[in-house]
């Protein structure tokens, strides 16, 4: 069991830090890539499985409908705030983390995302030496995502153990 999550997580990390680093980058994903990925990494669900056959068509069924209506609600409830690569790459973590972890894994991305904006927003506001309302920078969304999903599994393995 152990092993397959080793060989999962290194195949989603395999496709999920190139990603992540372009759109950290140029704010744009390799649609393709990201499809290639996803393909991958249900081939490697079915080759290593996690838990029986069905049970885990179901979770990574209910995981990839629920991760693209909360990341294309975000999308829409934030004024496109989300693009498209973010909603296609949030579907590519639930197939990793599977429905339940995808949730927690959707909570740390947004937790990071605001510690990183906070962040940013003191650091601009300690170089420009004025009061800033509103600062004004985009941030990519898919290393949160990222990460969050390893947390996820981290802290799901953690607990597993006790």
């Amino acid at each position: 069991m152990k092993s397959n999550l080793l060989i999962i997580t290194a195949l989603y990390l395999l496709f999920a830090l190139p990603l992540s680093i372009m759109d950290w980058k140029k704010f744009r994903i390799s649609l393709p890539a990201l499809l290639l990925g996803s393909i991958a990494l249900i081939s490697c669900r079915f080759v290593f499985p996690l838990m029986p056959v069905i049970p885990e068509i179901k979770n990574i069924c209910f995981a990839l409908v629920s991760s693209f209506l909360l990341y294309f609600s975000a999308r829409v409830l934030t004024g496109e705030g989300l693009g498209f690569g973010d909603v296609f790459f949030g579907m590519y973590s639930a197939i990793f983390t599977g429905f339940y972890m995808n949730l927690i894994a959707t909570v740390f991305a947004a937790l990071l995302g605001v510690l990183h904006y906070l962040a940013m927003a003191l650091i601009q506001r300690h170089k420009k030496k004025q009061v800033i309302h509103r600062p004004i920078f985009a941030i990519p969304f898919v290393p949160f995502i990222t990460a969050g999903s390893l947390l996820s599994v981290v802290l799901f393995a953690f607990i597993a153990r006790f």
